[in-house]
């Protein structure tokens, strides 16, 4: 069924070109992420990590809203990325807060322990970020496709990873396949554009090459070879983009079925007991 989802993604994208628009505005936020603080706008980019925090649930909401209306029109976009912007941002940022609670709480004992704690205590902290995002990851597609409130859909998010840990375990697996081979395929369009530029770097020796730095190779390339970089890295993010969210709707759709409701009653003073 895994394979089947990434053949009905392919196939959503295949049919539909209004599901590329997230692909496109996000290569479009790329463009800017790497070309303005290039050009001295270091300070615009807080700004343009909170463009992309306030984008990103309008962009998945019109994406997944469109493949379970099945209608697939401009203004069916625009109109699902409206209903489910704040069914998709508020449980996004309760993870997010989440996670800066949960790193402060381990930075405590972390800084109370000394500098050679902290050293050690650096991968149990990635594996607990590792996790928080492993498990909330289809927040946003329980939020539009079964509609829940916020802490609803944390919580089926985690539900539907226990459920499926094989698959989704495979999800994030062809996920990662393809992002390497369109960076490959990036990293190898990039350098066959600038071989000319980056024909200085092959005469260098190891030890020299350990003391270049990203500035000298921007330097180096120059203002076309910055462009060009800029656009390659574009269509990377282009492609993977549109690709993940037609995967992850896919997915989600073909694995989650329909929610299981618990089976109990409610006693004469409201609470429940679940059988």
């Amino acid at each position: 069924m895994t394979l089947e989802s990434v053949a009905s993604a392919a196939a959503l994208l295949r049919q539909h070109p209004v599901l590329w628009s997230v692909g496109l505005v996000m290569g479009a936020l790329a463009v800017l992420d790497l070309i303005i603080p290039v050009y001295g706008g270091a300070f615009y980019a807080e700004s343009l990590v909170l463009l992309h925090a306030l984008v990103i649930p309008f962009l998945a909401g019109g994406v997944y809203g469109t493949i379970r209306a099945e209608t697939f029109s401009a203004g069916e976009f625009v109109q699902s990325g409206k209903t489910y912007y704040f069914r998709i941002l508020l449980p996004a940022l309760v993870i997010f807060f989440g996670v800066v609670l949960t790193v402060f709480l381990l930075a405590i004992p972390v800084a109370l322990l000394g500098a050679d704690a902290a050293a050690n205590m650096a991968p149990l902290l990635f594996g607990v970020l590792i996790s928080i995002a492993f498990f909330t990851f289809f927040y946003d597609t329980a939020a539009v496709f079964e509609e829940t409130n916020v802490f609803e859909s944390i919580r089926r998010s985690i539900e539907f990873v226990m459920n499926n840990l094989g698959a989704v375990l495979v999800f994030y697996l062809v996920n990662i396949v393809v992002l390497a081979v369109l960076g490959f395929a990036a990293l190898f369009a990039w350098s066959a554009l600038l071989v000319d530029k980056l024909e200085p770097v092959t005469r260098m020796s190891p030890t020299e090459l350990q003391t270049v730095m990203p500035e000298d190779i921007l330097a180096l390339i120059g203002t076309e070879g910055i462009w060009i970089t800029a656009v390659v890295y574009a269509v990377v993010i282009v492609l993977f983009s549109a690709f993940l969210y037609a995967y992850k709707a896919s997915f989600f759709r073909n694995h989650a079925g329909a929610p299981q409701m618990q089976q109990g009653e409610y006693d004469e003073k409201g609470r429940w007991y679940k059988y």
